[in-house]
């Protein structure tokens, strides 16, 4: 599904989007939220999602990092793992004003 204001960074290794995950940031604001993050499988549990968050978070400094929805609980031990030390540790949080509705 495609959101107004939001995009994609993937890496891609061998022809396969290895991971993936939707993200938008309001600078205004200094937030940053990430939704449904991918990793092929054979490529989990290889710190593939972590190096991508945080060449996000390297993307765009200064942020405090959120997302939309609540955790799965079998998502729970990911975010609070990547969420570690990131301002905003990934904790739900509703967009602002000024991030358009998708």
């Amino acid at each position: 599904m495609e959101r107004p204001g939001w995009r994609e960074r993937a890496a891609n290794l061998a022809d396969d989007v290895a991971f993936a995950v939707d993200y938008t940031v309001c600078a205004r604001c200094g937030l940053g939220w990430v939704e449904w993050p991918y990793t092929m499988e054979k490529y989990q549990r290889c710190g593939l999602a972590t190096a991508g968050l945080e060449a996000l978070r390297l993307e765009h400094p200064g942020l405090s990092w959120h997302t939309l929805g609540g955790h799965f609980q079998d998502s729970r031990a990911f975010w609070t793992a990547v969420g570690a030390g990131v301002p905003g540790s990934y904790q739900q949080r509703e967009t602002c004003p000024h991030v358009p509705e998708g």
